[in-house]
């Protein structure tokens, strides 16, 4: 019997840190898999410690942007494979989390860490 590997789910951020508070968000999705692109603030624990609940997403009340459409800004039904999306936004200096939440990906450890000074 062959085993699958594991599937590998990643954030990657770059830069992991700016200085401008006005930043535009370029998301491309590289997997096989739609994916959305959340901004919150860090949590109290650091990143990967939010709850996951029964849907297997976290509570997004907190989200300060979202770049979750095939080839546009904003809300929609995730971010399809080989696609971009976008969002700009105006954060002020601080710790943030960079997260999909599509089911089970942020569980599954989809999330990086980002600052602004």
């Amino acid at each position: 019997m062959m085993r699958q590997a594991p599937m590998m789910l990643r954030l990657i951020p770059s830069p992991s840190s700016i200085s401008a508070v006005q930043v535009t968000f370029i998301v491309t999705n590289y997997g096989a898999l739609n994916h959305e692109f959340l901004i919150l603030p860090m949590p109290a624990d650091g990143v990967g410690t939010r709850p996951v609940g029964s849907d297997s997403k976290i509570n997004e009340s907190q989200s300060l942007g979202e770049a979750s459409t095939s080839c546009g800004t904003g809300l929609g039904n995730g971010i399809s494979t080989g696609s971009r999306s976008w969002v700009t936004l105006t954060l002020c200096p601080g710790n943030y989390e960079l997260l999909c939440d599509a089911p089970w990906h942020y569980a599954d450890g989809m999330y990086a860490p980002f600052t602004v000074s």
